[in-house]
Formats: structure tokens, C-alpha cells, sequence
């Protein structure tokens, strides 16, 4: 479908209500989670109603409707994200699963082997490499807060055995250069992982044109639903991996006489009873997707992100932190004068939901010498409308300060 803002606001039903205050919602919290259009939503209480039953070796109909879901879903994935084939694509509860997974993968890493990350990146993509042997070396930022591709060629060496990196930041909304950096990367033999959380409602994604050899995500962000995601991964990679997860479903054969044989990729990494519902809802939220025109959603985007940037600038007590073009719509700023949380409070009153605080990047935050941010994110159904309310809250930010 060619992009109608208001059509396609129309299609999510939560957008009609109102908050705890009785203001009309002005939702602009989508970097931590996105709303879901009725069409998902009807596809989950679809399957519920129709073929609500456990996938894998169910000998009737209600299961095999649920394996129909479960591997079309797999392969539509695939599809759309330009995998080289449907097995490359591994089902789990979204990104943060995933970078465990591979993670567990590597324990063999020792302290002479390097990982690079960026100083940018969520906990998410911290906290898994930090239980490993390996020795982290971290990328720093440059004065408008893109990767310092300079500081990344002097800290490559034949020591880096894995970069991993955001697609998207989901801080300062920065897209950082993808390819290049998997080129880099592969010239001494490292592997290059994506954390693409924030990347599905951006636009179409191509991990062969990316290059890079892992990468993960959550439907949450992209307008599905909580709780499933999936891994892509080059089936070279997969092959040799040791299911991270043990359970029913991912072998051939069990004995206690012999040893184990688990089954081939994909399935081997899928163990017990999958979100086969939440799976229905990636596969509606996947071709909702496809549908977009993507032009155009990108520049009623970049509209609404420069008349942001415009409110925000006119206000001598904000300061929008590392502001550059290579950004999508996610805009993190600070008051002089006002915790992040109170301000997200008083936004509330005013019935818009922004997120406040380090935003699961602590790292970042003492980077750039604070404690935290308001981050302000956007979706293709924010309006112009709902932009220029932002002018109401701030008045009312300075009155309850008293600046006003």
C-alpha cells in the first residue's frame, strides 16, 4: 500500500485512547516498543481460534495448521530479510536471546582473543560478551556521534575474533555503517554480528547485502508482538554450533546407552514448545511490512524529526545530545534544569509517553558525562499534530519549574 499517515494510524487501535490523566495518547516510546496494527493482533486470535495446537509430529489438523504457521513464518522471514535460505533462520524470544545464544557459542575464547564493541551499544549486546574469557575492546565515538571508523582500524588485529555491533543505536538513534564494518572485520578473519533491535521498522533489511554473518531481532519493535524474535545466521556458522537450549523437538535420537543426535539446523536450536501465536503475529507484522512504501515512510519521518529538533533547539534549557544526519528517529536530549525522570512525568500529565533514563546504555552515558536522557522515538503513525503538542509540555515544564 502507498503511505497514508492517517490510514495507517487508523490501523492501530490503541492509538484512539487515552491516558491515566484522560489526554488522547501521543505515543512516543517506539524505540522500546512499537504498537501493533489490528491486523496482527487478528492473526494471533486467529490461530488461537483455528489451529491453536503444538507443532512437530502432531498426526492432525490443528497441529499441522500450527506447522504451516511456524515454517511459513520461517520462510517469509527469510524472504524478507534476503537470507540465502529459510534454515538460516532460527525462532527465539527476541534479540536479547539471540546475542545469548551466540555468546554461548564462544566459550572457548581466551584472554589473547579480542571482541569489539561500540561504546554505544544496549546491555543486551554487554553483558553476554563480558562472561567470556575474551578481552573487550571498546570503539568510541566521534564528535557527532557516529562510529570512529579511525579508532576501529587502530584496534582490529589479527587478535579480533568477533565485532558486534548495533544496526541502529537506540539511544542517539545513529545508523552506523554496516558494511563496511563486516568488510573490515572479515579482513582478519572476525566475525561480524548485528544486534538489529531497532533496525525491522526502519526499513527493508538485506543481511547479504550487510554482509555481516549474524544477525538478531525482536517483532516487539517492528509492530508484533512481545516475547518472539529470530536469529539469522550464516548456515556455515549454525552447522557447527552446540544447541544452547536442550529439550524436546531437536533430536534424533535419545539413549542412554549411546550418545546423542541432535537434529540439523534449524531445529536443533528450537527446543520445547515454541510462541507459535506470537509466531503468527511476526508473520502478519512481516507482510504489514512488505506492504509499506518505504520512500515515503521515511520521509514523513525525517519531517517529523526536523520540526522535533526545531521545538526542541528553541529552548534555551535543552540540549539535544550528538545531533547528525545519520539518524533515524529516535532524538535524546537533556533539560538544565530538570531530572529526565520528572520531565517524562510532566510529558505524561500531557499525555505523551516518552522513555527517561540510561536506556540500558550505561556505557554511552558515562561516555558523554551524564546520568541519563528523555528519548523521544517515532513511528509512521506519529502525526504533525502530535509533534507540536511537545510545545505544551515544555510550557509546562518550565511553569512547574518555575522559569515561567
Amino acid at each position: 500500500m502507498s503511505f497514508d499517515m492517517h490510514t495507517f494510524r487508523r490501523q492501530f487501535p490503541i492509538l484512539n485512547s487515552q491516558n491515566r490523566f484522560g489526554k488522547p495518547l501521543i505515543y512516543f516510546d517506539n524505540a522500546a516498543t512499537t504498537q501493533l496494527p489490528e491486523c496482527v493482533i487478528g492473526a494471533m486470535a486467529h490461530h488461537l481460534r483455528v489451529s491453536n495446537a503444538n507443532v512437530h509430529r502432531g498426526i492432525y489438523g490443528l497441529s499441522e495448521q500450527a506447522e504451516i504457521v511456524y515454517e511459513s513464518t520461517r520462510c517469509e522471514i527469510a524472504q524478507w530479510i534476503n537470507a540465502h535460505e529459510p534454515r538460516e533462520i532460527i525462532f527465539n524470544s527476541g534479540a536479547t536471546e539471540g546475542l545469548n545464544f551466540l555468546a554461548s557459542q564462544f566459550t572457548s575464547l581466551t584472554p589473547e582473543d579480542e571482541i569489539i564493541l561500540f561504546v554505544q551499544e544496549h546491555h543486551a549486546n554487554i553483558l553476554p560478551w563480558q562472561r567470556l574469557s575474551a578481552t573487550i575492546r571498546i570503539i568510541g565515538m566521534t564528535e557527532t556521534g557516529d562510529f570512529d571508523e579511525d579508532d576501529f582500524g587502530h584496534k582490529l588485529s589479527k587478535h579480533t575474533r568477533i565485532i558486534s555491533i548495533a544496526h541502529i543505536g537506540n539511544v542517539l538513534g545513529t545508523i552506523n555503517p554496516i558494511k563496511k564494518i563486516a568488510q573490515i572485520a572479515h579482513t582478519v578473519g572476525a566475525l561480524c554480528i548485528i544486534d538489529g533491535a531497532q533496525s525491522l521498522s526502519h526499513g527493508p533489511i538485506d543481511v547479504q547485502e550487510m554482509e555481516c554473518d549474524f544477525f538478531v531481532t525482536s517483532a516487539h519493535k517492528a509492530f508484533g508482538p512481545m516475547g518472539i524474535g529470530f536469529l539469522y545466521g550464516r548456515a556455515e556458522y549454525l552447522e557447527r554450533f552446540k544447541p544452547y537450549h536442550l529439550g524436546g523437538g531437536i533430536v534424533d535420537r535419545v539413549a542412554f546407552d549411546q550418545p546423542t543426535l541432535f537434529r540439523e539446523i534449524p531445529s536443533r536450536f528450537e527446543a520445547g514448545t515454541p510462541n507459535v501465536v506470537g509466531i503468527a503475529g511476526l508473520r502478519e507484522a512481516i507482510r504489514f511490512l512488505r506492504k509499506m512504501d518505504w520512500s515515503t515512510v521515511q520521509h514523513h519521518s525525517e519531517r517529523l524529526k526536523h520540526r522535533i529538533s526545531e521545538i526542541l533547539e528553541q529552548n534555551s534549557s535543552i540540549t539535544i545530545l550528538r545531533p547528525n544526519s545519520r539518524r533515524t528517529g529516535i532524538i535524546s536530549f537533556i533539560h538544565n534544569h530538570a531530572h529526565p525522570h520528572d520531565l517524562a512525568s510532566i510529558f505524561d500529565s500531557e499525555g505523551i509517553a516518552v522513555r527517561a533514563g540510561h536506556h540500558c546504555a550505561q556505557p554511552l552515558m558515562k561516555a558523554l558525562g551524564i546520568n541519563g536522557t528523555v528519548r523521544l522515538s517515532l513511528a509512521p503513525y506519529n502525526t504533525a499534530e502530535e509533534v507540536e503538542w511537545l510545545t505544551v509540555a515544555l510550557d509546562k515544564v518550565a511553569y512547574v519549574l518555575g522559569k515561567k
